[in-house]
């Protein structure tokens, strides 16, 4: 006979059910076990898969912006070319063609208008037409945006409508 099976009499009948049932609670819990293992392994998995995701595009988001400051500098050089009337020159040219590598461009300002998140406004100027009021009448200082935000912005008179009546 095989030591696996065993011999059920009639009063043994009782203890098989117990313990079948007992079995069967056990597989339960033990199915419930591995399946709260599974799900808190995939939501690990997931929020590892996330976290990395934040991470590149912080580096990336950092990488963009970490030349800023060497920037800002730059302008200044921009600036004193500007005034000096070299604004056609091949230095100027090099300024321009650097800042562009780095996504940076000039914020038009001369006839748009006024953004205070784009413009600075340093003097109001008289307009005699209602439809110039709060638009930029002259740029003082270019302004620059490097990628999707104000690196600096432009300085600019504003134009003012003041009805004659």
């Amino acid at each position: 006979m095989d030591d696996d099976v065993e011999i059920i009499n009639e009063g043994d009948e009782e203890t098989f059910k117990d313990k079948l049932k007992k079995l069967k609670d056990e597989l339960k819990a033990a199915k419930s076990e591995r399946d709260d293992y599974l799900a808190g392994w995939q939501r690990a998995k997931a929020d590892f898969i996330n976290a990395r995701k934040d991470e590149e595009r912080a580096r990336t988001e950092f990488a963009k912006f970490a030349a800023e400051g060497i920037l800002l500098e730059m302008l200044k050089v921009a600036d004193s070319l500007e005034l000096a009337g070299e604004s056609s020159g091949p230095i100027y040219a090099q300024l321009r063609e650097i800042f562009k590598e780095h996504g940076v461009v000039p914020v038009e300002s001369q006839g748009k208008k006024f953004n205070p998140l784009e413009h600075e406004a340093l003097e109001e100027k008289e307009v005699l037409d209602e439809k110039e009021d709060n638009v930029v009448a002259e740029e003082l200082q270019k302004g620059w945006r490097i990628y999707d935000r104000i690196l600096r912005p432009a300085k600019v008179k504003v134009g003012v409508y003041k009805n004659k009546n």
